[in-house]
């Protein structure tokens, strides 16, 4: 086992919805403005695999292996944030990350200091399953997430639809108009996210070159990576902006059951090429060409169709996503589901005065991601195009105010050829979160 070291530093852990917060609980009111603190470290293991890179005349040139197989004990993130309201009708939030490292890519080149989030916000924008209706329009600016994405998430990891699309966020204008209490339309004009690479499990995993073998120098392996939307701050995009438009249902809220859904689409023209830190593997439409074996592309228009589904009935929660999407002709699709339950504790015994143990919740996960296009076996990076499901168990409990333990048990099923139908890769992240 090694450990990863970093200084140590601050973030918010308040429990009110953000764009990775983990806690159970969703607070309905805005608070003033406050600053708080986060840090999450723990035990990660991987299971060690690999899969054959092919040249032209079909002989093996390298491999495909797991970013950073075994153990390791890792201080995963630090930071600083604050949020709340600055005037009357005005809010805000900032959200820096000093690590990150599970949200690098490169992994071991991208920057160590990033803003995360950043924006102002006029007018009261509701939370998702909150009994409020919020104001009847608000305009949100700054860097922030995509309106479709999962902002309240129960596992530390990801699934394979939250790592493909709109996992980071990007400069943008958002506007939101509610129409009564039941119906509500959301629309945002970004700069959009560089298309690129990126391993399913915790790690992203070193893609520093369009050679087949992966870097000598690289910290880790490539991994087995799919098209992911990678962070907006790396990028020299040629591309337009990026539109996006929904349309929402909520019923319910407050203490008794609730029901969201929402229906969405976004689209924008894809670049040429994209620079990414540290790497000299392009993004974009150059990611398809694969180092002279290309995936079979038409024009440059990307375009993404989707359901949201969330609900609450009691201790349970629900969230749901249907996607289709289009990447200049190579198409795919795809769903994820996730359950969590939690359950109050009365208190195992005291620390001090400090009750342990104050809640359990188990958690599991199901994403699946299909694919209309075909790479040729020389694509440097076959694991694009494998039809992929992913299956993460998890139970997080709260330990005592503001530190919870998340462990968490990840299986995958992937189909390579008919010779090779499944690539078992399994892998075990536990994580303590500490924050004030």
């Amino acid at each position: 086992m090694r450990t990863s070291l970093a200084l140590a530093a601050l973030l918010l852990s308040a429990p009110v919805a953000a764009q990775d917060e983990t806690l159970p609980v969703v607070a309905e009111e805005p608070e003033p403005f406050r600053f708080g603190g986060e840090i999450k470290a723990g035990y990660r293991w991987s299971q060690a695999q690999e899969s054959s890179i092919f040249g032209s005349s079909n002989q093996v040139v390298g491999f495909m292996r797991t970013p950073d197989p075994g153990s390791s004990f890792e201080i995963q993130h630090l930071g600083l944030s604050g949020e709340g309201f600055i005037t009357s009708g005005v809010f805000a939030k900032f959200e820096v990350r000093f690590l990150d490292l599970y949200n690098r890519n490169p992994t071991s080149t991208d920057l160590m200091v990033f803003v995360r989030q950043a924006f102002v916000r006029f007018g009261d924008k509701p939370e998702v399953l909150s009994a409020s209706a919020g104001g009847r329009a608000y305009a949100l600016f700054g860097m922030a997430p995509r309106f479709s994405k999962q902002t309240t998430r129960h596992l530390e990891s990801y699934g394979l639809l939250g790592t493909a699309v709109g996992r980071f966020e990007q400069p943008q204008l958002e506007i939101g108009a509610s129409f009564g209490a039941h119906v509500y339309a959301r629309a945002m004009v970004g700069s959009g996210n560089p298309l690129f690479l990126r391993d399913t499990n915790a790690l992203a995993g070193d893609n520093l070159s369009e050679a087949p073998a992966p870097n000598a120098g690289s910290t880790y392996q490539s991994g087995f990576p799919i098209f992911y939307d990678a962070k907006v701050t790396e990028l020299n995009v040629a591309g337009k902006l990026e539109t996006g438009f929904g349309l929402g249902v909520r019923l319910g809220g407050g203490e008794k059951a609730a029901l969201d859904v929402l229906g969405w689409y976004f689209g924008r023209t894809l670049g040429d090429t994209a620079r990414l830190r540290g790497t000299d593997y392009p993004g974009e439409l150059a990611v398809f060409k694969g180092n002279g074996f290309p995936i079979p592309t038409s024009g440059n228009k990307r375009h993404e169709w989707g359901v949201n589904l969330q609900a609450r009935v009691s201790g349970l929660r629900l969230f749901g996503q249907w996607l289709d999407q289009d990447l200049a002709g190579a198409g795919r699709y795809g769903v994820e589901a996730e359950a969590a339950w939690i359950f109050q504790l009365p208190g195992l015994f005291l620390i001090g005065e400090s009750p342990f143990g104050n809640w359990v919740q188990p958690v599991f996960r199901f994403s699946w991601l299909d694919n209309r296009f075909a790479a040729p076996r020389a694509f440097p990076r076959l694991a694009v195009q494998w039809p992929w499901k992913k299956y993460d168990f998890g139970l997080r409990m709260g330990l005592v105010r503001n530190v919870d333990l998340t462990a968490e048990y990840t299986l995958h099923h992937v189909f390579r050829t008919a010779t090779l139908p499944n690539l078992p890769m399994k892998e075990f992240v536990l994580t303590l979160r500490t924050g004030f």
